[in-house]
């Protein structure tokens, strides 16, 4: 039997996912995809030729090293290789991809899909680029919170403003525009992530319309009207002041296993910063903040 394909995977923490993936894509990957694995934790299947593999195989082994260094990592991830037939890798691949509604107002959809017509936006994601394909229960969550959000602020007839913060691949900033904000900028400190939302916002012909820029959150002044966050926990903790000063009217968090979401929700409280609304489970903590006191929902 001929097989000249080969998928490398690796379940690592989920903060490691998208340096992983880079990894892949610059050793000429031809998809990488993400599986949840539980909270915290995420699978990344990257499918190559099978000269492509071997090559990246010692080189990706060693970068884990480096990470698992870096991260102080009890264990190094480890590494499977699995053979694929030539005619079923790309089928194989995106098989795990459909469209699906998010929200009220949503279609999520990859660009080989063409959902059935209704009044519902359709945001299309290329899943092959970079993190953020809606999958994902803390995407899912922000998508529904920064909707109802933007619902709010939209009775105002008002522009609105949305910042994203570590954009990945650009999904909450091109469903912001879709939604009707109309200054949107996304930021994200891997300059493989912001070429990859790029893409999707071209693939969404909003390229003149949303902003993506390779910068970190030091780097943004002003006040937006929506600031999201999907970030981990570490991330929001390190930023906390400064996220707190870029937000006017709401902002929606997310990236925080469960277990975690307490201390989060306790942290912005200190800022005079409360839940309005969350979505709290099965493994994520996401939440509507405003300024004062706020309501859970």
């Amino acid at each position: 039997m001929n097989y000249d394909w080969m998928t490398l995977e690796i379940t690592l923490p989920e903060e490691l996912a998208d340096p992983v993936a880079n990894f892949c894509h610059e050793h000429e990957a031809r998809g990488v995809a993400f599986l949840d694995v539980d909270p915290g934790s995420v699978r990344v299947v990257a499918y190559f030729t099978h000269e492509q593999a071997s090559a990246a195989w010692e080189g990706l082994k060693r970068y884990l090293i480096e990470l698992a260094e870096l991260f102080g990592l009890d264990t190094v991830p480890a590494v499977a290789a699995a053979p694929l037939k030539h005619e079923n890798w790309a089928v194989l691949w995106k098989n795990g991809f459909t469209a699906f509604n998010i929200g009220n107002r949503l279609t999520v959809t990859p660009p080989w899909i063409e959902p059935e017509r209704s009044d519902r936006a359709v945001i299309v994601i290329e899943p092959a680029e970079a993190f953020g394909t809606g999958t994902h229960e803390t995407t899912r969550n922000c998508l529904v919170l920064l909707e109802a959000a933007l619902d709010k602020l939209r009775a105002t007839s008002e522009p609105v403003s949305v910042l994203d913060v570590g954009c990945g691949s650009g999904i909450l900033a091109l469903a912001a525009a879709k939604l009707g904000a109309s200054n949107v900028k996304g930021i994200d400190n891997d300059p493989v992530a912001v070429e990859a939302a790029r893409k999707n916002a071209a693939l969404n012909g909003l390229e003149r319309t949303v902003i993506f820029e390779c910068a970190s959150v030091e780097d943004m002044c002003g006040q937006w009207d929506v600031v999201a966050a999907n970030l981990d926990t570490r991330t929001l903790n390190r930023f906390r002041d400064m996220l707190a000063g870029l937000f006017g009217r709401f902002f929606v968090v997310s990236g925080v296993p469960l277990e975690q979401w307490a201390d989060v929700k306790t942290m912005f409280r200190e800022k005079g910063i409360n839940v309005e609304r969350e979505i709290a489970g099965p493994e994520w903590g996401t939440g509507l903040f405003v300024r004062g006191v706020g309501t859970t929902a």
